[in-house]
């Protein structure tokens, strides 16, 4: 059994101490009128029983907020007939009547009202039938004053419950004016375009951030979102939207000044509209390109080239480096550069050579070098310093080759000691 709903929950406990009440007031009317068993054992079922079965039945409910809302009614119908059978008292019908009324127009709003009045005097009207027709409206004393209390203790209560969801609904629409501006303030400030998209791909909102790249006009309400897109890309958009479903896809929009941008988007469907954010990677993609250009250039060298870090992990080798020291990619990658020294030269040699770097910028040389198969070859080797804008060494450049060997050939001459 699920949790009971809030209204489920307020209506028992308003409904029960509302009728603890009633059994007060009534069983003192009763008492003045010196009522039989019978009598005592309906007030009990209807005012202390009662509002625990109509709370089970709407927890039960597969809908209880709706089950709870006809209890209402069925209180309505019940006080009605109670009504009747005491004759009509003036004070507590008011009581009775007046406290279901309220809460159906609490509920319900004026159709609630209006149904709840006419529950009302079907109870009554059965009760006349099956019963008899009296009319006593006097009450004593203590039972008016217990009426006129009851009637504004319930009113008091059922304002004070309102009040208290109207505080808790001011206070929610307040968190949600101050959420709204601040997604606002970031769609409007932020450097990705944000949009939203009618199903139909006309725009509905675009953020600041377009105007960086297209004409105002083109931006307007109603507008046309394919417009600046490749006709392919707008061809997968109509798609997508028609979808509804949230997905990724890779935009090329051409800006005012005719240049093809590309963009990174991301589609959501909200509500009936579909939120459309793009990131431009259209440097990124230049850059990808000119690093795989670079890629190409590196391994068509005949010159061996060993990229480090500045402390002196290889990044990167190029296949000459594999062909002339012998060393397979896999091994020198992540590895220290010291691992594929020769060990022929001193470590004051290697350490000469990065003092000449750090104030020159570079040091060149020839020098001996082995192979991973312990061949020894002559060599030519080079070393630069790469810097970052501050002039920190991020990285160093090694180019080397075999002195002597063809510069496009494959292989190189082995030259073993002694030779």
């Amino acid at each position: 059994m699920s949790a009971a709903p809030t209204l489920v929950t307020i209506n028992h406990t308003v409904r029960s101490g509302a009728f603890a009440w009633c059994l007060l007031t009534i069983g003192l009317y009763l008492w003045t009128r010196h009522a039989g068993p019978i009598a005592w054992t309906l007030l009990v079922l209807q005012f202390v029983v009662y509002p625990h079965v109509v709370y089970w039945r709407a927890v039960r409910s597969s809908r209880p907020s709706a089950a709870e809302r006809d209890n209402l009614l069925l209180d309505s119908a019940l006080l009605g007939a109670w009504s009747a059978y005491l004759g009509f008292p003036l004070w507590i019908t008011w009581m009775m009547i007046g406290a279901a009324t309220l809460n159906a127009v609490v509920n319900r709003g004026a159709t609630g009202a209006l149904v709840a009045l006419g529950c009302s005097a079907v109870g009554a009207g059965l009760w006349i039938l099956i019963g008899e027709w009296r009319l006593t409206p006097h009450t004593g004393p203590w039972v008016t004053l217990l009426s006129l209390v009851g009637g504004l203790g319930y009113t008091c209560s059922v304002g004070y419950v309102v009040w208290r969801q109207n505080r808790r609904l001011l206070a929610a629409r307040a968190e949600l004016a101050k959420s709204e501006e601040r997604y606002r303030l970031i769609a409007e400030n932020a450097d990705d375009l944000v949009a939203m998209v009618s199903e139909k791909g006309k725009w509905v909102y675009t953020s600041p951030s377009y105007g960086r790249i297209l004409d105002t006009a083109e931006l307007s309400v109603d507008g046309d979102a394919f417009a600046r897109l490749h006709p392919d890309d707008a061809e997968a958009l109509r798609k997508a939207l028609l979808t509804g479903k949230a997905r990724d896809l890779p935009l090329r929009l051409v800006d005012r000044d005719g240049r093809m941008r590309q963009y990174r988007s991301h589609l959501q469907p909200v509500a009936d509209n579909f939120l459309l954010v793009s990131r431009d990677v259209t440097d990124l993609r230049a850059s990808e390109e000119r690093m795989l250009l670079a890629a190409h250039a590196l391994e068509g060298m005949a010159e061996a080239i060993m990229i480090t870090a500045a402390d002196g992990t290889v990044v990167n080798v190029n296949r000459a480096f594999t062909e002339i020291t012998g060393y397979p990619r896999e091994d020198v990658l992540g590895q220290p550069a010291t691992q594929t020294r020769s060990g022929l030269n001193p470590p004051e040699f290697y350490q000469q050579a990065f003092e000449a770097v750090a104030r020159n910028g570079y040091w060149s040389g020839t020098t001996w070098s082995r192979r991973k198969n312990g061949t020894i070859y002559r060599e030519w080797r080079s070393l630069r310093a790469v810097k970052d804008p501050a002039g920190k060494v991020t990285h160093y450049v090694h180019v080397f080759y075999e002195v002597g060997a063809q510069r496009s050939a494959a292989g190189a001459p082995e030259i073993r000691v002694g030779a």
